[in-house]
């Protein structure tokens, strides 16, 4: 017996659901590895903003997202946003 139009909504539904979950839970690993690395340039003095491995990150996740069919624009802009959330996050739980 096919499934509903509606059952395979649901169905669909709920499987975004458990992807947004997923990155959620990697945004938080992302946050404690980030708090981490403050700590450390912390001892050693340095900088919290690297435009170098900004420039680096940003290269690296668009030449990914393009294997992977994403819209470069919209990968460049996510991880600026999380690069900023990045430095505010190492200025505020230890700088």
């Amino acid at each position: 017996m096919a499934k509903s139009p509606a059952r395979k909504l649901d169905r669909i539904r709920s499987g975004i659901d458990d992807v947004d979950d997923g990155i959620l839970r990697l945004l938080a690993r992302r946050r404690a590895l980030v708090i981490e690395l403050a700590k450390v340039k912390k001892d050693l003095s340095l900088p919290i903003y690297d435009r170098k491995r900004e420039r680096v990150l940003m290269d690296r996740v668009k030449a990914r997202g393009r294997k992977l069919k994403l819209d470069e624009e919209f990968i460049e802009v996510l991880f600026r946003l999380i690069a900023m959330n990045s430095k505010e996050v190492q200025y505020h739980e230890v700088f």
